[in-house]
């Protein structure tokens, strides 16, 4: 024959009570030594973390289409400028795509990368160049 165990509330009570009161013990040792209670504190103070730097949109600027596909890719990247643009006086004929100022390269890459799955270039160049006249920050 065989008897049912069932744990009566009291029980149950006394078992999830007993780890509770050790714990409290335990805190009263850390309280009495002042080198854990320090290191405990210095944790809670630690200094916050620095903000990245807020990212800055550019375009590069080209005096001709051919030095802006070496840069980019392919010519689907750049952008002709209009006849009466100011950039004309510095030589300026193209703009490139804009790209995040601290990720150039991985921009630069991932056009290149582009040019060769859509078939204007042959194989991939991951050197970074800039055949740019001057670069120019977008306002947002």
């Amino acid at each position: 024959m065989r008897l049912a165990f069932s744990p009566t509330p009291v029980l149950v009570a006394l078992v999830l009570t007993v780890p509770v009161v050790a714990g409290c013990s335990r805190s009263s040792d850390l309280q009495s030594k002042p080198s854990v209670a320090v290191a405990a504190n210095k944790l809670v103070d630690a200094p916050a973390l620095p903000k990245p730097p807020q990212a800055r949109y550019q375009r590069d600027l080209y005096g001709k289409l051919d030095d802006c596909v070496a840069d980019w890719g392919f010519a689907g990247k750049c952008i002709p400028l209009s006849a009466d643009a100011p950039e004309r006086v510095q030589g300026g004929a193209f703009y490139g795509p804009i790209y995040s100022n601290a990720l150039r390269l991985e921009s630069q890459l991932t056009a290149r990368r582009e040019a060769v799955e859509q078939g204007y270039l042959k194989q991939l160049d991951e050197n970074p160049s800039n055949k740019a006249l001057s670069s120019a920050d977008i306002k947002s």
